[in-house]
């Protein structure tokens, strides 16, 4: 069952070699980040074979958690494949109280033959299928993958596929975000060295005006007072007298 968790580093291994970038990975958001956490590693104290009690139970713990994380982190590349894996495995455990396994997937990945099929030792949330009285069969682990040696749900192979999507997507997003800085270097690339610089000792979260500005534009805006009929625009000046024009 660690060969699942791997695929999350072959997809950041495939993300950094195609010329991504760590920046992305740091930059990016996970909603509540330490529930996924503790679900995985109730699932590696699980499968580590240490007997711990209540195995099945831990399991499904485990499974909520990882599966309400990734409904809350949906804005993330394959958080929603991840979801759909979990639930899928989720519900043969919670119906039938283990993940069936089928005695043919067994053989046929290579783990044992049909003679000693009652030494096969299997994990703690596993057991053989019972015939007519396990619910959902094909949600189980019946998927051999011969090199591997190993026997996979499809649920199994989707959360490995979210995964190395996820992988992938952290260090090689589908598309930047761009800011103001973003906007600001690129514009530093191409313009002439002889411009004076129209970023220089701006900073996106001060003020663009300040409060004397405002002032300056609040008084600017005041309608100017009109010249009343019959008053010359110089100061001091008295009305004319039409009868003085005509002497």
């Amino acid at each position: 069952m660690y060969v699942i968790p791997l695929a999350l580093l072959v997809g950041a291994a495939a993300g950094l070699f195609v010329r991504g970038s760590t920046d992305y990975f740091l930059a990016t958001r996970i909603v509540f980040w330490p529930i996924p956490a503790v679900g995985v590693a109730l699932q590696a104290l699980v499968a580590s074979g240490l007997g711990v009690p209540y195995p099945i139970l831990l399991t499904i713990v485990s499974m909520v958690l990882i599966a309400i994380t990734c409904s809350m982190n949906l804005h993330l590349t394959g958080a929603s494949i991840i979801l759909v894996g979990t639930i899928l495995n989720l519900i043969p455990l919670v119906l039938n109280g283990f993940v069936p396994v089928t005695v043919n997937a067994i053989v046929k990945a290579g783990i044992a033959d049909i003679n000693s099929i009652d030494l096969v030792q299997l994990g703690a949330v596993r057991a053989f299928e019972t015939g007519e009285g396990t619910t959902l069969l094909f949600l189980g682990a019946i998927v051999p993958i011969r090199w591997l040696n190993e026997v996979f749900s499809f649920g199994d192979l989707i959360v490995a596929c979210g995964l190395a999507n996820l992988g992938f997507r952290v260090f090689f997003p589908l598309r930047d975000t761009a800011s103001y800085y973003d906007e600001a270097a690129e514009y530093d690339l191409y313009r002439d060295a002889s411009q004076p610089d129209p970023f220089e000792g701006y900073e996106p979260d001060e003020a663009m005006w300040s409060a004397t500005d405002t002032n300056d534009l609040s008084s600017a805006a005041e309608p100017m007072s009109r010249p009343q009929p019959g008053l010359s625009t110089l100061e001091g000046s008295a009305p004319l007298d039409p009868r003085e024009e005509e002497t």
